[in-house]
């Protein structure tokens, strides 16, 4: 019966992933935490978002900004060290409590900004080095990107551009994070068993996920991403504060 709904919630998580650009690591974390644990979810969405990211980084590569994937992968990859050990030691519910509320707070602010307020500073270093360096952190310690989504779905025009760099952004955090997991042992045999029967799910989610897709209107997209943050952070504070 677990292995039935881990499979059901793995679809899911990346028929999300195919229309979004993200949200496989948020639907997983939030519906595996029901039967698994967070150090056996983190992994295998792991070495799942490796060639998801690839096909999405390849399939919008054209709408790919240097300006935008490279100082962010740099500030990502700081954290993800020192996030990776927390998650090697234990997990705070405080810091997840904390982000849920932060991630709440995004997306409402999205959802309410007005159409001439979507840009912010795309060269504004400061911004950068937070995001980038506690997104880093908070990857490599629950494998959420829930920051920088916020931050690139700011500065880019459309879904191909915003899929296009938060995928390339994720992709550097995967390759790392991967060789990082195996080397301190989180990434283990039973691991690597569960993600082959999981496999399938995935592949099934995304093709009925880029169907979808190809059918959804710019702006649905978009609310959709929101939404998705907003759902998420709730989740995650509720789950965090109340059941520490």
């Amino acid at each position: 019966m677990q292995n039935i709904l881990l499979f059901i919630f793995t679809l899911f998580a990346y028929f999300v992933k195919a229309i979004t650009g993200f949200g496989n690591t948020l639907v997983m974390g939030s519906l595996f935490s029901f039967v698994t644990s967070n150090r056996f979810t983190t992994p295998i969405d792991l070495i799942f978002s490796i060639p998801t990211n690839i096909y999405i980084v390849w399939k919008e590569r054209k709408n790919l900004s240097v300006k935008i994937v490279l100082p962010l992968s740099l500030m990502l990859l700081a954290g993800i060290i020192p996030g990776t050990f927390l998650l090697k030691v234990g997990t705070d519910w405080i810091l997840k409590s904390i982000l849920g509320i932060i991630i709440v707070g995004l997306g409402v602010e999205m959802l309410t900004r007005k159409s001439n307020e979507n840009k912010v500073s795309k060269t504004n270093p400061a911004a950068l080095i937070v995001i980038g360096v506690l997104s880093g952190v908070l990857a490599g310690l629950y494998g959420i990107g829930a920051l920088l989504v916020s931050y690139i779905i700011r500065t880019t025009d459309n879904k191909g551009q915003f899929r296009a760099n938060i995928c390339c952004v994720f992709l550097v955090d995967n390759v790392f994070r991967f060789f990082l997991y195996l080397f301190t042992g989180i990434l283990n045999k039973e691991i690597l068993h569960t993600a082959i029967i999981l496999a399938p799910a995935v592949l099934i989610g995304m093709m009925i996920g880029v169907k979808v897709d190809a059918k959804m209107k710019e702006d649905n997209v978009k609310k959709s991403v929101i939404t998705l943050l907003i759902i998420s952070g709730t989740v995650l504070f509720i789950k965090s504060f109340f059941n520490h």
